[in-house]
């Protein structure tokens, strides 16, 4: 054996890792996954080789990660710069490429390149690559008892039943800082296997009880075991035969005594990062088994404390942890919610977390989670005094809008937790995200189910939603009780030759249309209904049904009470106003008299024009007096311009008439389309001031014929525009509020033009003037 060397190099205090790729976000993010390794990294980034030179000019590199395309400057040339590098060329170089192409790993290996790694690959494999180095590096500066805190200390049985080599070999495993089990025998050895599950075995041959390629055997096929290390060491068992009968049984090496220490050390070192990455590709599988039985059993919950229980409790069980938290963050009073599952059974280690605001703010700036590695010292933490905690990993509940929680998982060992760790747990925390989205969506549709078929049930309305073929498929206990004639068939239209007739037609107009409509319809058995009709998304169709039977029958009352009285109110309005004008035939009136007389002739002309006007309204309302006849409106224009040019000649205003040039037939009631354009025109008589002009102008477009009349007065304001069509309403401001009227000329106006299936329009400007514009059908067009 050669001598033991006693010199110790000095661990590696900063790793440097350059990180070269011609788009910025993929060097950012690989940089960024690179970071999470932990505080001892140092990482650089840059867009091309140029970039990657100039950053690390006076520096030195320990890793190297550079893609093979990059314009100026290729990924071998920037490593083969990088070799004559004033810090000193990298320890480790590893080229991205995105094609394999042949030669390239020729050259590479020229330029000593650890390896080339073919695209796609994912920032955790950068990172595995990364972390394998370090650890080499580490090897290679120290022996392993110096290695990082919270690094693992690997555990090697020595099954030898010499005293003299089992102290030997202690000895240098001690140094090496490797924990160490002892057994003497064979069957002690399967025990120790079995109790310790050591990270290697070092395994004689001839041992008392069983000998070890018995042992071995056994080893191999316990599943349970099978993954462990062997190396056999022995004195005894050389010949090339036994050399191969081990290494069939399966043996990882083979090595024969004597041996050299650092010889063996190496194997061992060897032995153990390949079982390491054994390991981590092992907790790896299983980890990703994890993520789609958490997506299937999420799946199946729509209530948060389940689907937090199911969730914390796999994901602790997995990741080893102690405990596990969901802190679910709330609008309102009650800000937050924390579901907790803990694997201890201890009553010291069961904890319920105290989560700093500080920490869900960071959370919320950098959403990428966060390794605790000692919870003691970090300001993150500190908010939480718990002593039993060493270490914790937090993951995100990221939501499509907003962060919805934080998911947490603690362990009492400082260090416990990794990248690794945490990008599961990222992995995780986006499924449960999108659980909790789900399940949160899953109550709010019932709530609101719930409050619709509450106003659905509690409606006076009738609510019926009918499909895009016109079948009924829903109706409220009120529309129920509209169709008591007949049996109600859900998903089948309405029964034609049943008196729904106008119904039909009004939901078949807004069917056509894909607008909103309403209108009034009559029932089968005589009642009256105002019906709204709204189209919906899958083509069908929501019809609200107001009864206003009572209301009609009331307005009907009303109308036949004002018609009557307005009607008795005449005759001594006609007495009034003849005796008025007797008086001055009776005899002298001195001017108080007179002035008197005036007063009582103009009040009774006011309440003539006032009862004649809710005469009309009623006669209207009523459909009564209506003689449709065919008028020819040229004639009819022209003899209210004439009619009405003397009164705005005695206001010094001029009166423009503009005729038709030809005649236009109209069918109307000619008595009711004169008082329409004499409420007009002597609106606009009324409303303008001396000097002031009138236009009356008519036209035909699209078989109709519009009818404008126009004035400079006073206008109206813009405030009192939708409601002068309102019966008795008056403008309130200008000049226009000061001239009297009693409120119902327009009211007459809108109501004549609707019988005639016109429209009227109005636009007004304050002090510039008004515009009526009344569009009739022509007839026989």
């Amino acid at each position: 054996m050669g001598p033991m060397n006693t010199s110790e190099s000095p661990l590696v205090d900063q790793v440097r890792i350059l990180v070269v790729d011609d788009h910025p976000n993929t060097a950012t993010t690989l940089a960024r996954a690179l970071a999470q390794i932990g505080p001892s990294v140092e990482v650089v980034s840059a867009a091309s080789g140029r970039e990657a030179l100039e950053k690390v000019k006076n520096k030195g590199v320990d890793i190297l990660f550079t893609d093979m395309i990059m314009p100026e400057m290729t990924g071998l040339e920037l490593i083969e710069k990088l070799q004559n590098h004033p810090g000193g060329r990298p320890a480790y170089t590893y080229l991205v490429t995105a094609y394999d192409v042949p030669g390239l790993k020729v050259t590479a290996q020229r330029l000593k390149v650890n390896e080339v790694i073919v695209k796609p690959v994912r920032p955790e494999r950068i990172c595995q690559i990364a972390t394998q180095a370090m650890q080499e590096m580490n090897n290679v500066n120290l022996p392993a008892k110096s290695a990082a805190a919270g690094r693992k200390k690997f555990k090697i049985l020595v099954a030898d039943d010499r005293p003299d080599n089992v102290t030997l070999l202690v000895r240098y495993l001690e140094y090496e800082g490797y924990d160490q089990v002892i057994a003497r025998d064979g069957m002690e050895t399967l025990e120790k296997v079995h109790d310790e599950m050591p990270d290697l075995v070092l395994l004689d041959v001839n041992m008392p009880l069983k000998d070890g390629f018995s042992v071995l055997s056994d080893i191999r096929s316990d599943p349970s075991t099978n993954h462990i290390p062997v190396i056999i060491l022995t004195a005894a068992r050389l010949d090339p035969s036994d050399v191969q009968s081990g290494l069939n049984l399966g043996a990882d090496d083979y090595v024969t005594k004597p041996f050299d220490r650092h010889e063996l050390m190496a194997r061992i070192r060897t032995k153990l990062r390949v079982k390491e990455a054994e390991d981590i590709i092992r907790r790896r599988n299983r980890e990703l088994e994890l993520l789609p039985e958490i997506g299937r059993e999420l799946s199946a919950r729509t209530d948060i404390k389940d689907l937090a229980d199911v969730l914390l409790k796999r994901t602790v069980e997995t990741l080893g942890a102690i405990q596990g938290n969901m802190l679910i963050l709330q609008s309102g009073a009650n800000a937050r919610q924390n579901y907790q599952v803990s694997l201890s059974s201890s009553e010291n280690l069961t904890h319920e977390l105290d989560i700093s605001e500080s920490l869900i703010a960071h959370m919320k700036e950098d959403p990428q989670g966060l390794v605790v590695n000692n919870a003691f010292n970090n300001p993150l933490w500190q908010n939480d005094k718990n002593p039993f905690i060493g270490s914790a990993v937090i993951a995100p509940l990221n939501g499509r809008r907003e962060l919805l929680g934080l998911l947490i998982l603690t362990h009492e060992q400082e260090y416990y937790f990794n990248l690794d760790h945490l990008l599961l747990l990222q992995a995780i925390a986006s499924q449960a995200a999108i659980a909790i989205e789900n399940a949160r969506l899953f109550a709010d549709v019932a709530h609101e189910q719930k409050r619709l078929a509450a106003i659905l049930r509690h409606a006076a309305e009738a609510i019926l939603l009918f499909d895009k073929g016109g079948r009924l498929c829903l109706l409220n206990p009120a529309g129920e009780k509209l169709f008591m004639d007949f049996n109600t068939q859900i998903n089948e239209p309405l029964p034609k030759d049943a008196g729904y007739e106008s119904f039909a037609k009004i939901l078949e107009e807004a069917r056509t249309s894909k607008l909103s409509k309403s209108g009034e319809v009559t029932w089968p058995d005589k009642r009256t209904f105002v019906a709204l009709i709204t189209p919906i998304e899958d083509g069908g169709q929501v019809a609200i049904l107001h009864d206003v039977t009572r209301f009609k029958d009331l307005e009907k009352v009303k109308n036949e009470f004002i018609a009557t009285a307005s009607h008795d109110l005449k005759n001594p309005l006609t007495t009034i106003t003849g005796f008025s004008k007797m008086l001055e035939q009776a005899g002298p009136l001195n001017p108080q008299q007179h002035e008197f007389v005036k007063y009582i002739q103009s009040a009774a002309v006011n309440m003539n024009e006032l009862v004649q006007n809710m005469m009309t309204l009623a006669q209207v309302d009523l459909d009564a007096l209506q003689k449709h006849t065919t008028v020819d409106l040229p004639t009819l224009l022209t003899e209210l311009a004439d009619e009405f040019t003397p009164q705005a000649q005695k206001k010094e205003q001029t009166l423009k008439f503009a005729p038709l040039s030809a005649p236009v037939p109209v069918s109307g009631d000619p008595l009711q389309l004169r008082q329409l354009f004499r409420n007009l025109l002597g609106n606009a008589i009324k409303y303008t001031p001396s000097g002031g002009e009138i236009q009356f102008t008519a036209k035909t477009e699209n078989a109709q014929v519009l009818i404008d009349v126009q004035d400079n007065g006073y206008g109206i304001p813009a405030s009192d525009l939708p409601f002068i069509f309102d019966r008795f309403y008056r403008v309130r401001d200008g000049k226009a509020s000061e001239v009297e009227g009693n409120g119902l000329g327009l009211a007459i106006v809108k109501s004549i033009v609707e019988q005639h299936n016109g429209q009227i329009n109005v636009q007004s400007e304050m002090d510039k003037g008004t515009c009526f514009s009344v569009t009739l059908p022509v007839s026989g067009k």
